[in-house]
């Protein structure tokens, strides 16, 4: 019904980055050990043969990369390949609680008993908080995918995430990077701030986080903000809508805008979530070389980022709407996973430099997803989603091409809000949230992948001011001139 809108905003959309990008394309295949082969069955079975597990280490140890077969059942096949290289550490650390602010906890107490699952996969009466609890998902219960896809929107995530600046780096398997990695955080327009302050200080170097190898093609720089409007147990007093016009109409806003390099600079993409499952979202698009807004079709949410291996659907590790794919829960299972982040930012290693290096790793159980899209034109054929079943936030995800065969796996990793004692602080403590630090990407299939590092990522409580001016589509040409 809008192939012709997308194939208009295509064709000055990537116009910047096309011919970069199509020259990137042309790599051999990823040849990590063969797990290019592997298919959705090969996830099943691991999952099946390793479902009750029991670790052969405990919090404390620390296993290397001649431990693989201790870790094999506890993280994913494709991934563990890349954990061999002579440096790798993973410190397993005791389990902490991540349980959600009190007054989420509250509203799905007092609420979560009323919640209905309609016929056409939509909720009825939901108000806040958890919709359904983990102990009603069941594998054997067609309808659990569907249930665990709403806890999962509708998780715990304050007013919504900031991402005051982000890096986003483009990585070629093989070689090394010396010199060619950041080494400073793009400035951020103040108009996209919108009146937001900033108390810390970015870092004045960040190329320490980016370490072992692969070979850096290209560096990008973001600002992206999130708020929700509605559903928020917060804001009980106001209806659980946020205090601004309009509010019960929207889930969520969000803005992304580009300040680098320059020939990208002041790119923005302005999408609206409705309230309404039903309802398509709405996105529009600033380009500068046209200085002009443009109105853009939802399906380039699935389509690739700037060029980069990361496309808006697959934001949080799901970013998507849930009646557009087919759901399965699959079962819980116990996973070793990064969602207790030590160091402030973001740091990386291994041969392609994909890995997260961090002691911040723990055994957590986690609800395995399996979603297919209903639209035939979607890039993946499926894809796996590991949810924390405390908090519901995002670990692995993995892609399957249309071929069914594996395609790019995500981190997501995690630093606990109340750990923030100094720097961003401002926007975290308080939260009782795992806060998104970054998201490396894999490529396997193409020798590829991509680094995002947040800087001055949280989950701010928003004024009406800065929500108005951010999403407001008329001053996006004015802010600009």
């Amino acid at each position: 019904m809008q192939c012709g809108k997308l194939r208009s905003m295509r064709s000055f959309w990537f116009l910047p980055l096309l011919l970069l990008f199509t020259v990137a394309l042309k790599v051999p295949p990823a040849n990590a050990q063969g797990v290019q082969t592997f298919t959705l069955d090969t996830f099943i079975k691991w999952l099946h043969q390793y479902q009750d597990a029991k670790p052969a280490f405990k919090p404390g140890d620390v296993l290397t990369s001649k431990d693989m077969e201790k870790m094999r059942p506890f993280i994913i096949p494709g991934f563990i390949e890349q954990l061999d290289f002579p440096d790798f550490r993973l410190a397993v650390q005791p389990v902490q609680s991540h349980q959600p602010r009190k007054d989420y906890m509250e509203c799905t107490e007092k609420y979560q008993g009323q919640v209905r699952l309609n016929p056409d996969g939509t909720m009825s009466n939901y108000v806040c908080g958890q919709p359904f609890s983990d102990a009603s998902l069941n594998a054997e219960d067609p309808t659990s995918g569907i249930k665990a896809a709403w806890n999962f929107e509708y998780r715990w995530q304050n007013f919504g995430l900031i991402g005051v600046s982000w890096n986003l780096t483009w990585v070629r398997f093989g070689g090394e990077h010396k010199g060619e990695q950041p080494t400073i955080v793009p400035d951020v327009p103040p108009e996209w701030l919108a009146g937001f302050n900033i108390k810390t200080r970015f870092p004045a170097n960040i190329s320490e986080e980016y370490g072992g190898g692969g070979s850096f093609q290209r560096n990008l720089g973001a600002y992206y903000r999130r708020v929700y409007y509605s559903h928020l147990a917060q804001e009980q007093a106001n209806g659980g809508l946020l205090p601004v016009p309009d509010s019960k109409l929207f889930e969520f806003k969000e803005f992304t805008g580009f300040q680098a390099p320059f020939d990208i600079r002041g790119t923005v993409f302005i999408v609206y979530r409705y309230a309404d499952p039903h309802r398509p979202d709405d996105g529009w698009a600033y380009i500068p070389q046209l200085r002009r807004v443009r109105r853009i079709s939802a399906e380039v949410k699935s389509d690739s980022m700037m060029g980069t291996d990361h496309t808006i659907a697959d934001f949080y590790g799901f970013a998507d709407r849930e009646l557009d794919w087919r759901w399965k829960f699959l079962g819980w299972k116990d996973v070793l996973g990064m969602m207790d982040q030590q160091k402030l930012y973001l740091h990386c290693y291994g041969t392609n430099g994909l890995i997260v290096n961090d002691p911040g790793w723990s055994l957590r159980k986690f609800a395995v997803i399996e979603r297919t899209p209903i639209d035939p034109r979607a890039p993946y054929s499926a894809v796996l989603n590991f949810w924390d079943s405390e908090n519901w936030d995002s670990w692995f995800e993995v892609a399957f091409d249309r071929g069914g065969k594996l395609w790019k796996i995500w981190e997501y990793p995690k630093k606990w809000s109340e750990t923030y004692t100094k720097e961003w602080s401002e926007i975290n403590l308080g939260a009782h949230t795992t806060t998104f630090t970054g998201v490396p990407v894999m490529d396997l299939q193409n020798s590829r992948g991509t680094i995002i590092i947040g800087y001055g990522v949280g989950f701010p409580v928003p004024t009406a001011r800065e929500v108005e001016n951010l999403y407001d589509i008329s001053k996006l040409e004015e802010l600009h001139r």
